[in-house]
Order: structure tokens, then sequence, then C-alpha cells
């Protein structure tokens, strides 16, 4: 089945009852946040809403040690944590700006443009895609360097 940009549908996406493409579809791309227990104990929250996901990023960025920063040892005397607590002005949640916080999940998009430029307008435009989609954040540098070998190899 093909989409209305005339771009063919993957099987399983039809499987699970969609009926666009990735780039045509309205859906918000899904994020996942970190969630950090202790040290040792993290795991991954998905979350369907990019809004949620970067308040959710922004309320738990850990400053310096985190809880285990108002620890003493024990050759300290210790103080008296209640008595010093005061009353902290709550800060508005951040603006709703999405903003890259996860990974980038692009290289397979970048590559196929990547690709199209090289046969189009030559060398040095995919060159120039490639350090633009880089800079953007829709790709790692090590995505950047595959293409680069991708393009150096087809070019021999």
């Amino acid at each position: 089945m093909y989409c209305k940009c005339s771009t063919r549908i993957p099987e399983p996406r039809l499987k699970l009852g969609y009926k666009t493409c990735v780039s045509c579809s309205t859906e918000a791309r899904w994020s996942g946040v970190p969630v950090i227990n202790h040290k040792t104990g993290n795991e991954i929250q998905i979350v369907k809403d990019p809004e949620v996901a970067a308040e959710f990023l922004a309320k738990s960025a850990r400053v310096g040690f985190g809880t285990l920063r108002g620890m003493t040892t024990s050759y300290r005397k210790p103080t008296n944590i209640v008595s010093k607590i005061k009353e902290i002005p709550v800060k508005p949640a951040p603006s709703t700006i999405v903003s890259r916080t996860i990974l980038p999940n692009e290289f397979e998009t970048v590559g196929t443009e990547v690709m199209n430029i090289l046969e189009t307008e030559g060398t040095e435009a995919a060159y120039n895609h490639i350090q633009v989609s880089l800079q953007n954040r829709r790709i790692f540098g090590i995505h950047a360097n595959q293409l680069r070998s991708i393009i150096q190899a087809l070019q021999k």
C-alpha cells in the first residue's frame, strides 16, 4: 500500500493499522526519559507527549550529587537540617518548547537525503548536508563519519 505522498508504507506499519507513512504522520514522536532511582537503579519511562517529556527532564535534572549532596562524613558535626529549610519559591514550568533531548533517530532519513543529493548535486553538497544534519542534531558524529565513508567508497 502507498501513502498519499506516493511512499510505500512498510508492512509492519500496515499491520499496526496505520494508513500513512512516518513522514506524513500527524502523530507526535514518543520520547524516553531517564528515571534515576539510585546509583545503579536506572530505567527509562516512555512518554507519548513531547511537552510532558521536556517538563519531566527539566524537573528531574540532577545538580551535584542529587540527594547525596546534603550528607556529611562522620568526622563533621551533624547539622540540624530542619532549622535550615527555607520556603523556596516554586519555579514556573518550563516553556513548552520541544527540544531534542532524546537520541537522534534520523540516520536512515539523513542517509537517504545524502544519497539523493550525491546523485543530483554532487559530493560537496552531500558533505554539506551531512554537516548541517550533524549541527542540527539529527545524527550523531559516528553517523556523519559513516555517511562520509560511504560517499568515499562510492567515489572509488
